[in-house]
């Protein structure tokens, strides 16, 4: 049972790591800096003291690398090892506090400084290369900036001290080191573009802290010895407890989300390495001050100013990058849902854009069209009229701002043809788009109804034939053409009885028998004369080409096809016709002919019906 017990003290996983845990642990370090600066004198136990507070430090630093996985790897393993090393830094200081070997434990107390300092170094080039190709110039050019600056704090902070002592390492290493990760690290990692965390914050404040702390040792003496700089250092521990232990830190330092963050990114770390100049100034006034003081506070202010302008004017930039993104996404929401058809065409005539509408008018994906030439999209009936309407659009464009309409056919990829109404701009020339714009609104269904009311317009409703109206254009055009070798006729047909049908058989018998009669007279001509109905029972034949021969020949044949018997409600029905004929003679009007024919028709109705009469046509062809 024990073995078991063991067993599962081993397999259980560890509880996560909470915000809550974060904070308490961070309070839990704070505490002990409290403990220690107020309570403890300074003397061999003052470092014995502090150890227990890096102790809370390497267990943060290992909770970011085991519990949360954070990304840095490398990074917080240097900061590991740095608080391992500051930790023995503090044990060897014991014994040299104490008088036992001071020599000894004094160079090994400044040797796990320099140290501690390095890793530091270490985990802030882990920083600069993390996720970094080997071959990237950017990456080299990011580790040159960070050693060459450590080097410059490292000549600004010591000069020609040769010295080695703690206190030294402190201010000729540990500053400036601290300052240039500060700045080079730190400061871009907590501001860059959707970085921002309790983590990084912690760890701003952390080197922030770090940086004031052994700053003021350079301007007051020692830490220990000045009580408002003797918990800086400390307090930064703290903060890096929060860093570890807070679940952000698992989200720190991630590549960014768009090429546009990381663009962002790396502008904002130029900026910040424009600080290190005046920063190493500043340092190196503290170490031989001077003049150094004003000209090392003057080159900050003014490296600050221009930074201050660069990141307003980056500000501005992303505002108005923001709104062309947002104005672009509208437009395309717009034109995706948009029914017409919206193109770009280019000075050439070629299709330089199209909206996705197109699709589901030509057949095919709008991107398809685009290269081609606008023109050959155009039915070929219909390509020299949107041709000269291009024209137009480029004269207007030239004159007044104005477009022109055009109805045109368009090709659909599966065959066909479907009509569509185009608006053509006139033509525009302006940054980013130089030839026309053309919208293109389908209106097929618009062109078969007007189709259709002009047809329903010159037809017969009940026999499909033309009506009066379209009878008396055919025939107008008819006799105006008139050749006296070929001249137009017209043959006046009127049912016989047709009353005593709808009265005896009813309406619907009347209106078959109408029927019957249009197919006969259609059927008994050449395709090229014209059948129409002139209303009620009365037809009306335009033979277009005709003599007195030929119109004898018809009439005749017209009068045997209607004799013919009809099934007209269960019965059969037999019907007859009086036809009057008239050839038209030169200079006869369309009116002339058409009323002369009337006037035959009721000669022969006169005559007993079943009969022709046709004038114009010698008297031997009517025997």
């Amino acid at each position: 049972m024990a073995a078991a017990r063991r067993w599962d003290r081993v397999t259980t996983p560890a509880p996560p790591a909470t915000a809550r845990a974060a904070w308490l642990h961070a309070g839990l370090a704070v505490l002990v800096v409290a403990v220690v600066v107020l309570l403890v004198p300074v003397g061999p136990w003052r470092p014995a003291a502090e150890i227990p507070l890096f102790l809370l430090g390497i267990a943060g630093t290992l909770t970011a690398l085991r519990r949360h996985a954070a990304p840095q790897r490398v990074a917080w393993g240097a900061l590991t090892a740095a608080l391992v090393l500051f930790a023995l830094s503090c044990a060897v200081e014991v014994p040299a506090q104490a008088g036992v070997l001071p020599g000894t434990f004094g160079s090994l107390e400044s040797g796990f400084d320099v140290a501690a300092y390095a890793s530091l170094v270490v985990g802030a080039l882990g920083v600069v290369r993390d996720g970094r190709r080997s071959r990237d110039w950017a990456a080299w050019a990011d580790t040159a900036t960070l050693l060459l600056a450590a080097g410059l704090a490292l000549l600004a902070v010591r000069g020609d001290d040769g010295a080695v002592t703690a206190d030294h390492v402190e201010t000729g290493v540990g500053t400036p080191l601290l300052t240039v990760v500060l700045l080079l690290v730190c400061l871009p990692l907590v501001a860059a573009r959707g970085r921002r965390s309790v983590s990084s914050l912690a760890l701003l404040a952390a080197a922030v802290l770090t940086v004031a702390g052994y700053t003021g040792r350079l301007l007051f003496g020692a830490l220990r010895d000045t009580p408002l700089i003797d918990p800086l250092p400390l307090l930064a521990v703290a903060a890096l407890v929060l860093a570890g232990r807070h679940p952000s830190v698992a989200a720190l330092g991630r590549r960014p989300d768009s090429e546009h963050d990381a663009a962002s990114s790396r502008v904002l770390g130029l900026c910040v390495t424009l600080l290190v100049s005046p920063a190493l100034l500043l340092l190196w006034s503290f170490s031989h001050g001077g003049e150094g003081y004003l000209l090392g506070g003057g080159s900050a202010l003014l490296t600050g100013l221009a930074l201050w302008r660069l990141v307003t004017l980056s500000r501005e930039r992303e505002r108005t990058r923001a709104a062309l993104a947002a104005s672009e996404g509208r437009m395309r929401l717009l034109l995706a849902n948009a029914s017409d058809v919206i193109a770009t065409i280019d000075p050439t005539g070629t299709i330089t854009y199209l909206s996705p509408a197109a699709e589901g008018l030509l057949g095919q994906p709008s991107s398809s069209y685009v290269g081609r030439s606008a023109i050959a999209l155009a039915d070929p009936r219909d390509q020299v009229r949107l041709r000269a309407a291009v024209a137009a659009a480029g004269e207007a464009g030239a004159a007044v701002a104005g477009f022109v309409d055009a109805d045109i056919r368009v090709q659909h990829s599966s065959g066909g043809s479907r009509w569509v109404e185009v608006r053509i701009s006139g033509k525009v020339e302006e940054a980013g788009l130089e030839g026309w714009v053309v919208v293109l609104r389908e209106v097929t269904d618009r062109k078969l109804f007007e189709d259709e009311l002009r047809r329903q317009a010159r037809t017969d409703p009940l026999t499909g034939l033309l009506n009066r109206a379209a009878f008396n254009e055919r025939l107008a055009a008819a006799t105006a053409a008139a050749d006296p070798d070929a001249r137009p006729a017209v043959l006046f047909v009127d049912v016989d009885d047709f009353k005593g049908v709808n009265d005896t058989l009813g309406h619907a018998a009347g209106d078959e028998l109408l029927l019957t009669v249009a197919a006969r007279l259609s059927a008994d001509v050449r395709g090229e004369d014209v059948v129409a109905r002139l209303g009620g029972d009365e037809f009306a034949v335009l033979l277009t080409d005709a003599d007195g021969a030929r119109l004898r020949d018809v009439a005749d044949r017209l009068l045997a096809a209607l004799r013919a018997p009809v099934q007209l409600a269960d019965r059969t029905v037999t019907v007859t016709a009086s036809i009057g004929g008239a050839l038209a003679d030169a200079g006869c009007t369309a009116e002339q002919l058409l009323h002369r024919a009337d006037t035959a028709m009721y000669t022969a109705k006169r005559a007993g019906k079943d009969s022709r009469a046709l004038l114009g046509v010698a008297e031997t062809a009517l025997s």
